[in-house]
């Protein structure tokens, strides 16, 4: 019938926000200022209240570091997401600046004795899911990386040895989200050439369809980054969910820019 009203899909009654009006950078940006002096000002103080041993001024000033330096990642947080809302595609600007400064302290010793707090700057990957629900767009593909996340995780407790009722046991204690639950994803991927298929889904669903196009390369990357040496004897631990989300990041960053994945290694002394 000519009149007749699409069924609404999930992908179509997904609650979307209305993107806010633009902010006013500069605001941010002095907010940015103002946190990194008061940084300052804090770091100077509890070195100065340390040198004389006044544990009531170093606590005062170590709350005020902690806040300082809370306000100014907040801050640039908000200066990087209004660049980025500004941008025509906000997650694809997102995906290619990658990341921002932020500042924090660590201890300075001689002879295993603290002797002051030492200011140190940053890069905080920008979250492209937090960024998506500011600008009122989509976020299920969240959902999608999730169910990345378990297949891989699943793929390493395979290659581990691990029996069927074992790895039954992991894929039912594998922490989800109902969404998740209902993603049809098949039968567990087992080839590269199925995980590639999976990730280039997302990253379809993230930036638009054929704006970049991954490989082997993006997923030996994440799967190796996936997982590190675990806390328990002889045990492997797997990134967790927003761990998992980064690393979907860093393959749209080295797709959108041209770069190329490095390796960090121990080096000979003068190298």
């Amino acid at each position: 019938m000519p009149n007749e009203k699409k069924k609404p899909t999930e992908e179509m009654t997904e609650a979307v926000a209305p993107a806010p009006a633009p902010a006013n950078p500069d605001r941010h940006k002095k907010h940015m200022i103002a946190a990194e002096k008061a940084h300052d000002d804090s770091l100077a103080a509890y070195n100065a209240a340390l040198a004389i041993q006044n544990v009531d001024a170093m606590r005062e000033a170590e709350e005020a570091i902690a806040k300082a330096e809370k306000e100014f990642a907040e801050a640039a947080e908000c200066d990087v997401f209004a660049i980025c809302k500004a941008e025509e595609h906000p997650l694809r600007k997102a995906a290619e600046l990658h990341s921002y400064r932020v500042i924090g302290h660590r201890s300075v010793n001689e002879d295993k004795v603290l002797v002051c707090y030492e200011k140190v700057s940053r890069e905080k990957q920008i979250d492209l899911a937090k960024l998506a629900k500011k600008c009122g767009l989509p976020t299920l593909w969240v959902h999608d990386v999730e169910g990345l996340n378990k297949v891989l995780t699943l793929l390493v407790a395979q290659e581990k040895g691990y029996t069927t009722a074992q790895l039954k046991a992991v894929a039912e204690s594998f922490l989800m989200t109902r969404k998740v639950e209902e993603i049809e994803i098949g039968k567990t991927p087992t080839s590269n050439t199925q995980l590639v298929k999976m990730l280039q889904s997302i990253c379809d669903k993230i930036l638009g369809e054929g704006v970049v196009h991954v490989n082997n390369h993006d997923i030996s990357y994440i799967r190796d980054g996936h997982t590190k040496k675990g806390r328990e004897r002889i045990s492997i631990s797997v990134a967790n969910h927003a761990a998992m989300r980064n690393l979907v990041y860093d393959v749209l960053y080295r797709r959108l820019t041209g770069q190329r994945y490095g390796v960090e290694h121990q080096k000979l002394k003068g190298m």
